[in-house]
């Protein structure tokens, strides 16, 4: 048997063995017939938990989640790394290597030239799915790798997104400090502002009939301080009265806003053997970092993952750039439920900076930001107003409650009908235009 590693299919996700000598040349998937360009085993290990494992540096992460806070344009989501097309890209010199599936052993590989096979097309969901209704379009096999954890998405809908994985990597420091440090509920990423609490899978307590707040109350750090994962790992400590590898806190995070709610945690035995843990994460900006952060960004499931959870806000989001999405979310966090009508770029800011500032309109609020001037107004309160007043090719925006005055930031003079037909009928706001 000669050296090889393993390569997933990008289409099915199988395991294939290959040698390492074929990194860069083309190859074809027995299982699915696809045929994609072999990475590096570097390439490989860029994004997902199994090479953070292997290289040993799961400060990695902590390091950009810190870069991130301190960058004020910073983009939420990851982005989506594209293979070229087979047809657009350049071919590497040889003959195609066939993977052979993980689980097989591998002999010399024999080049066979075939007629290549069209490339099977993932066709992203439609719309999410609801909280009662199971996903059928995601990959659900649960891989058992012993190298490399993998999460399988169960569920995407308005309360957050379901995944599962093998329990065993609960015992694996390297999962463990997977998560990113932002709020599981919100998204928000203030380290200042955040609590570290281990998951809990209260449903394996031994004999012992609890909760998982109770359980996580006693392991709760309120105060992160240039703490890593790893060292927040080691201040929980162990969780008494749970079997292993379930005893093993991993730290998810949560905003002193949402300091009474936990994540849901419950597992299931495997016909097979094993146990499956399931989590539900509440905000999908996080969910989707998670994904990333596991399984890479190459795979159909971050981004099918990517397309629903854009849809959870509505056609007019999707419309925005991936950019502008990204920008936006930095300061106006969508909620679940919450449709987004309209987001006007703010008059001193060029199509180049779009989301940085300006107005954004739900079905609940209007939400404003401009430098350090950022607030919201619900769409339900009564006696507000946003005054516009005129300004040259721009109305400058000031909200009044009462009489508080608050200035909002400023958009073109085309903006203002949009800003007005963006806001409910039924709203008690109103929007007052003084004329020039």
């Amino acid at each position: 048997m000669m050296n090889t590693h393993v390569v997933p299919c990008p289409a099915c996700q199988t395991p294939l063995n290959v040698p390492p000598s074929a990194s860069g040349r083309r190859a074809r998937c027995p299982a699915c017939g696809d045929r994609f360009i072999i990475p590096t085993r570097t390439d490989l290990m860029d994004d997902t938990v199994s090479g953070w494992i292997e290289q040993d540096v799961g400060d990695i992460y902590e390091d950009r989640d810190r870069a991130a806070d301190e960058s004020h344009a910073s983009q939420v989501m990851p982005a989506l790394k594209q293979e070229p097309k087979p047809e657009e890209a350049e071919q590497p010199a040889g003959e195609t290597i066939v993977g052979v599936p993980f689980d097989q052993q591998m002999e010399a590989p024999r080049p066979k030239a075939e007629t290549p096979r069209p490339r099977p097309t993932i066709k992203p969901a439609r719309r999410p799915v609801d909280d009662d209704e199971d996903s059928n379009k995601y990959p659900r096999n649960l891989r058992t790798d012993p190298k490399s954890p993998h999460l399988v998405i169960l569920k995407c809908g308005s309360a957050g997104v379901r995944f599962a994985f093998d329990a065993k990597w609960l015992s694996h420091e390297g999962f463990r400090t997977s998560m990113p440090t932002r709020c599981a509920y919100s998204g928000a990423a203030d380290r200042t502002k955040l609590i570290a609490r281990p998951m809990v899978f209260a449903d394996r307590a031994r004999g012992v009939k609890t909760t998982a707040a109770e359980i996580s109350s006693n392991h709760d750090i309120r105060s992160l301080a240039d703490a890593d994962a790893r060292k927040i790992m080691q201040m929980m400590g162990t969780m008494e009265g749970l079997p292993s590898p379930f005893l093993y806190p991993m730290p998810y995070y949560i905003s002193t806003r949402y300091a009474n709610k936990t994540i849901h945690c419950m597992t299931r035995d495997r016909p097979s053997g094993g146990i499956t843990a399931e989590v539900v994460i509440p905000d999908a900006v996080c969910a989707l970092e998670w994904l990333s952060r596991v399984n890479g960004v190459c795979g159909p499931e971050y981004q099918m993952l990517e397309y629903d959870t854009s849809l959870l806000h509505g056609d007019k989001f999707q419309e925005l750039s991936e950019v502008c999405r990204g920008r936006i979310q930095s300061w106006c966090k969508l909620r679940p439920h919450e449709v987004f009508h309209a987001y006007l770029n703010d008059a001193d800011f060029g199509r180049l900076d779009e989301g940085l500032a300006g107005v954004i309109v739900t079905d609940q609020r209007v939400v404003y930001c401009k430098y350090h001037h950022r607030g919201q107004v619900r769409l339900d309160e009564e006696g507000a107003k946003v005054v516009a007043k005129p300004g040259g090719r721009f109305y400058s925006l000031t909200l009044h409650l009462g009489e508080d005055r608050s200035k909002m930031c400023k958009i073109l003079n085309a903006d203002v009908p949009k800003l007005k037909s963006a806001i409910s009928k039924d709203a008690a706001i109103e929007v007052v235009v003084i004329q020039a």
